[in-house]
């Protein structure tokens, strides 16, 4: 199989340690499939898939050109992606950030220089706590109360994706802010 990567933000250790204690009062264990790690947790910046290791280089190299500034991110609740009784994917919101928004479309910018990107989706940064969804019964969240909890972003990663092994996701690489 070939390797795949993403460029992501890593939640800390002690946010994604939380979050993870939380989903515990949730019934996710019973109605998806894949329940992440707290070392996994992260914010999906743009999924890049199979790309050659020449690529991958190149890819590196241009994500250093993007001029940003560090800022702080704050969680905001459980959410969904899919039907509200059996959705496929189940996650820890955030709270409206410019400057993630700008960070991202940067991204996507410098990435369009070096590969062909297919669609340019909505993007709604977001940490997965629970997917695929494999249950006939219905999801209880209501127990969920993850108070808000905010982190700084000052860096983000590039991640190969390992799926026969836990932790999952290895970063290969990382980007520090650049002052503009």
């Amino acid at each position: 199989m070939k390797q795949h990567y993403f460029i992501g933000i890593k939640v800390p250790e002690q946010i994604a340690a939380a979050i993870v204690k939380e989903r515990e009062n949730t019934n996710v264990h019973e109605t998806h499939k894949i329940m992440p790690v707290a070392e996994d947790l992260h914010i999906t910046l743009f999924y890049l898939g199979h790309v050659e290791q020449a690529v991958l280089t190149t890819i590196k190299q241009s994500l250093r050109e993007i001029q940003w500034e560090a800022f702080e991110l704050t969680t905001n609740g459980l959410a969904h992606f899919g039907n509200e009784q059996s959705p496929r994917v189940v996650y820890t919101a955030l709270e409206d950030c410019n400057s993630l928004q700008a960070l991202q479309h940067g991204i996507v910018q410098q990435l369009s220089k070096v590969i062909k990107i297919n669609d340019e989706k909505d993007y709604n940064a977001h940490i997965t706590i629970a997917k695929k969804w494999a249950a006939t019964n219905e999801l209880h969240t209501k127990k969920f109360q993850l108070p808000k909890m905010s982190f700084d972003v000052s860096h983000f990663s590039i991640f190969q994706i390992n799926n026969n092994r836990s932790p999952r996701y290895e970063e290969i690489d990382f980007i520090q802010c650049r002052r503009m």
